[in-house]
């Protein structure tokens, strides 16, 4: 099924948010939203268009806005486009940006959506996207009770036999769907994967390059995926569930190693991979096949993630991750502008990762930034990456915490900054006085190169909890740790 996109373009006056309201209402019918989530999105977005209207200059002078649906069997997603002067975000709920105010219009969008992004473009405007995601096509919609039942974990392994591996076929979709459901229950974090109209569409995309295992019956026993949401340079290894009758014989080495090759056809740079640190299995998978540790990504998933066959408590906290990296071939040099107080552990980071580095002079910015932040409800975190640093990015990223943390509910803020820009030092001293602390390096994760990641946790942390297998794994660790008790105090 194609995208199904339309668009509004109405002027920038009070009266149009009656006329956007109403559009709104038919998107949410033609989406099937349920009828709590619908009204509830329908109110935020208006509310939000009418904030749009009253930050921008005097009427008259304004460009038309736009709203932008686009509806796809995955989500709904609405767009408002301002194309004059920059909005503000936060000026619709925040008396200052230490004490904000928590307005209707940002609490609504706590509650209607699972996805919410908002971009500073700097002279060419702001954009605001919310996403719903569809609660139709579950996979129990599909199947019947008897073929959803909990893969037996004490049943003894299945016979010897040949397996197949390969890329994923719309035909496959129900297949994966119920090996994942049978594997998680419903813990599973990434709810796409229990939608079979979803993994086919996310595939056609190319947002998701799913590989399967079959056994020779044909069934599929095991899956992993490529994540690209952005269709960039790099795809993050993830979704990987194999069932537990064929575990122990490869299949997830033999899948990674097919990924490898489908990624490189792809063109794709590298591949990010996080694994856990409740236990160290997947960290000694990643060191096996080539992969880099190169951060350490606090409180990443929520407590209610599940183990099955390895922990059968709840964890006491939010599950941090370690951020590994595999290059897809030689990595070209990359220009790095170090705060000078890092600078020792991000060579030691680049020296692990095997990349060459040319570390150069700090400087300063002078011209407006661009940002783009976003809010991610499944996974219970938010997100800042700075495109370009600029005089005022500091004071955005200050905003973006308040809004986050402060109106969204969110514990867990994680921020990017462009190492290939000479005003990232000053910046990030400046985020590290607002309460970010060092935890990384984002190899290509920002569009001119690399990222300094740093992070927030809102609430309270236990380092001492993770399990960490490599040694090195410790040092970095220990490092972020004290980073952490630094900008605290």
């Amino acid at each position: 099924m194609p995208d199904f996109r339309t668009q509004l373009s109405v002027p920038s006056h009070p009266d149009s948010a009656s006329i956007a309201a109403a559009y709104l209402r038919e998107l949410v019918t033609l989406a099937r939203l349920p009828a709590e989530q619908a009204t509830h999105l329908v109110l935020a977005a208006t509310e939000c268009f009418s904030s749009i209207i009253r930050c921008t200059d005097a009427p008259g002078d304004q460009e038309p806005l736009d709203l932008i649906a686009i509806l796809t069997p995955r989500s709904l997603t609405l767009q408002i486009h301002e194309r004059g002067a920059p909005f503000d975000p936060s000026a619709a709920t925040a008396g200052t940006l230490d004490a904000p105010v928590r307005g209707p219009a940002w609490e609504r969008i706590r509650h209607a959506v699972d996805e919410a992004r908002w971009f500073n473009r700097g002279s060419a405007g702001m954009e605001l996207h919310l996403t719903a995601h569809r609660r139709d096509g579950h996979v129990t919609q599909h199947l019947p009770e008897t073929e959803l039942t909990a893969f037996p974990h004490e049943d003894p392994q299945a016979r010897a036999q040949s397996y197949s591996i390969r890329r994923f076929r719309p035909a496959d979709a129900i297949g994966v769907a119920q090996c994942v459901y049978r594997s998680f229950g419903y813990t599973y974090g990434d709810a796409d994967l229990y939608y079979p109209d979803r993994l086919v569409h996310l595939n056609e995309t190319g947002q998701l390059v799913s590989l399967v295992a079959l056994d020779e019956a044909g069934t599929i026993v095991g899956h992993l995926g490529l994540e690209r949401p952005d269709l960039g340079p790099i795809a993050e290894s993830s979704d990987a569930a194999v069932a537990p009758a064929h575990r122990h014989r490869h299949l997830l080495e033999r899948l990674r190693a097919f990924a490898e090759r489908e990624a490189r056809g792809l063109g794709i740079e590298g591949l990010v991979g996080y694994p856990v640190t409740t236990h160290p299995f997947s960290q000694r998978m990643d060191e096996a096949i080539g992969a880099r540790l190169c951060g350490v990504v606090l409180g990443q998933l929520p407590r209610s993630t599940s183990f099955k066959g390895i922990t059968t408590e709840v964890s006491p906290q939010r599950v941090s991750t370690l951020l590994y990296f595999k290059y897809m071939g030689a990595p070209t040099p990359t220009i790095v502008h170090a705060p000078p107080h890092h600078r020792s552990m991000l060579e030691r980071l680049y020296a692990n990762l095997g990349a060459p580095a040319e570390f150069r002079t700090p400087g300063t910015a002078t011209e407006a930034g661009r940002l783009v932040v976003s809010l991610d409800r499944q996974w219970g975190f938010g997100e800042v990456l700075v495109e370009k640093v600029g005089v005022d990015t500091a004071t955005e990223i200050r905003r973006a915490l308040a809004d986050l943390c402060g109106v969204a509910g969110t514990e867990v803020v994680y921020l990017y900054l462009p190492l290939g820009q000479a005003g990232t030092p000053e910046l990030c001293a400046g985020a590290e006085a607002g309460g970010f602390f060092f935890s990384g390096i984002g190899p290509r994760f920002a569009k001119d190169g690399d990222a300094l990641c740093l992070q927030y946790i809102g609430g309270e942390l236990d380092t001492r909890l993770l399990q960490i297998a490599s040694p090195f794994g410790r040092e970095l660790l220990d490092y972020v740790t004290a980073e952490r008790t630094r900008v605290r105090g």
